[in-house]
């Protein structure tokens, strides 16, 4: 009780600093200007990758090294829009996904610019692979063309319908990248700032605490001079 009512002595005495030190720090929160934080957003869009016989664009372990590789982005400078390739490297992120499936994602400071981000990326690799697979296409399409329109030697009949039968039916099971999910916006990883009010009340909450801190160590150094 003596302790407490050393402290409660010490209070009264200072009152004019009780009071002054709370709403001072809380005005000084309330009007101190804060900047706003930086903020990051991302935005992701997910791929079914295509099967065609290109591992460069059909194993997802493959196209997650394409799109890590910086010549991709080089030779795409045009179609994503950038002048700098390297901008793309520090803010992608391909990850592999179940069922033939690739995720995108892309970190920027607008949300707008994440989307667009992702969007240019995934139309450029879009874009990419249906030429690769236009080219499989045409090739199996000559091959074709080609086989029905000679004339087999005796005996070779059926093994030229065995070969038909096998090009055509690796044609059906043919198929290009696909966009399954278009760029949408994902989390915000920014910082989010106090409010004046509540800047006002942490100075406020700050200053009760400073006061009993300063009314109270003196009892805990007197405690110390005793020992």
């Amino acid at each position: 009780m003596n302790v407490l009512n050393r402290v409660f002595t010490r209070l009264k005495k200072y009152l004019w600093v009780v009071l002054a030190l709370p709403v001072l720090l809380g005005v000084l929160g309330w009007l101190i200007p804060v900047g706003k934080m930086p903020s990051e957003y991302d935005a992701q869009a997910t791929i079914q990758l295509g099967d065609y016989e290109n591992n460069q664009y059909n194993d997802p372990q493959q196209v997650i090294l394409l799109l890590s590789n910086l010549s991709f982005y080089e030779q795409n400078s045009h179609a994503l829009g950038t002048d700098e390739a390297k901008t793309f490297m520090t803010r992608i992120n391909v990850s592999e996904m179940p069922n033939h499936l690739i995720q995108i994602s892309y970190r920027a400071q607008k949300a707008n610019d994440a989307i667009d981000g992702v969007h240019q990326i995934t139309n450029a690799f879009l874009k990419m692979d249906s030429k690769h697979f236009d080219e499989k296409e045409k090739v199996i399409d000559q091959t074709i063309h080609a086989m029905k329109t000679m004339n087999p030697e005796q005996g070779e009949t059926v093994n030229r319908e065995r070969f038909l039968y096998k090009l055509q039916n690796e044609k059906l099971k043919m198929r290009p990248a696909q966009l399954l999910q278009a760029a949408k916006q994902g989390s915000n990883s920014g910082v989010t700032t106090l409010s004046s009010k509540k800047r006002a009340v942490l100075g406020i909450m700050l200053g009760i605490t400073l006061v009993l801190i300063a009314a109270a160590l003196p009892e805990f150094v007197r405690k110390r001079e005793d020992v």
